[in-house]
């Protein structure tokens, strides 16, 4: 693969569903890569679409340009691409390599794993930090896949201590990455794939995004990255109520959708008692992912609050999601920050969520 095509299918699949014009092609190169020039590209691209690997498509004045997921080679470009990527990022780095590779010995046997990628690498390696996004299977409901999914996280912890580095793991089956991918709520799915790098089966990451693609589901990462310390309080009191915590005495105002998990998160980070008090209700009331409270929580270095808060939740009102959030923090050995079981319960009779 020569250099401008790699370039032109980094950029492509790191701004999915922005329908970029072949100017802003050029630009993004040259912000990534330093240097880029207009009639390289357009040729290029060009080429690309005679090759049905792009879709030119006009858009006013311009045309822009999208990856052609009818195509059936496009996969093992995107996968070629991965791999040359992650060769640039490892090469040299001989200590790295070795991690790597202890990693995959000890994980990629497991029959659910179907795809891992690194996340921002570069940067989370000068914090001594790795972030990594797993897609697995979708669940057989055996008692086998439960075992193999938490004993990736009892392996990481393993690698973790061994090696001194910090791992954080956001780790999906196929149908709630499917879910997310498609969701209109900010979520940290949409913030990871334009600073991913699939490193272990390319291949099966991006069959992953064209099933997505040949739904009709637009997809559309996040530009930028989603800080939940960030989150505004008209933004934070509009999910509240969205999710059946609504405070008393405010008023409500639309405001940016975000995942339960982001609100969960942002809303411990803060550290108001008050609102931290409204986790439980709202928990109570809706669906969260397990995995993705973990991921979340261990990033922002909240997991011992949230579990404090769980075990409160789950002596009211348990449920298999708790039960499952509380048990993967267990395993990554945290301890519990104790609520104040009184308040909690208070508040949850209140909020009819107990």
């Amino acid at each position: 693969m020569d250099a401008t095509t790699f370039r032109i299918l980094d950029v492509a699949s790191a701004h999915l569903g922005a329908f970029l014009s072949i100017n802003q092609f050029t630009e993004k190169i040259k912000e990534a890569y330093g240097t880029a020039h207009y009639v390289n590209i357009y040729r290029k691209i060009h080429d690309l679409q005679r090759q049905n690997i792009l879709n030119l498509n006009q858009s006013g004045k311009s045309s822009v340009v999208e990856l052609n997921f009818r195509n059936y080679l496009l996969i093992d470009f995107l996968a070629e691409m991965e791999i040359k990527k992650k060769i640039e990022l490892l090469k040299g780095k001989d200590e790295l390599q070795i991690f790597f590779a202890e990693m995959e010995r000890c994980l990629t046997k497991m029959y659910a794993i179907r795809s891992i990628c690194l996340v921002d690498f570069a940067r989370n390696m000068k914090l001594n930090r790795i972030e990594l996004l797993f897609l697995l299977r979708c669940s057989d409901g055996s008692s086998s896949y439960q075992d193999e999914t938490a004993r990736i996280y009892s392996e990481l912890q393993k690698l973790q201590d061994r090696y001194n580095l910090r791992i954080d793991a956001l780790v999906l089956n196929e149908l709630e990455f499917f879910d997310l991918i498609k969701s209109d709520e900010i979520n940290p799915l949409k913030d990871i794939l334009p600073r991913k790098t699939a490193f272990f089966c390319p291949q099966a990451f991006w069959n992953e995004i064209r099933e997505v693609a040949q739904e009709g589901i637009e997809i559309r990462a996040n530009e930028s990255q989603t800080k939940p310390e960030r989150i505004s309080d008209s933004n934070l009191a509009y999910n509240l109520a969205r999710f059946g915590y609504k405070e008393f005495g405010l008023g409500v105002e639309q405001g940016q959708r975000f995942c339960i998990e982001y609100i969960v998160t942002a809303l411990l980070i803060h550290g108001d008692a008050r609102r931290i008090e409204s986790i439980p209700i709202i928990l109570a009331k809706n669906s969260a992912r397990s995995r993705l409270m973990v991921f979340l929580s261990q990033k922002h270095g909240v997991s011992g609050r949230l579990l404090g808060l769980l075990t409160v939740l789950q002596s009211v009102k348990p449920s298999r999601e708790i039960d499952e959030t509380m048990k993967l923090l267990e395993t990554l050995k945290i301890k519990q920050i104790q609520a104040s079981e009184k308040n909690i319960i208070q508040k949850m009779r209140l909020y009819n969520a107990a």
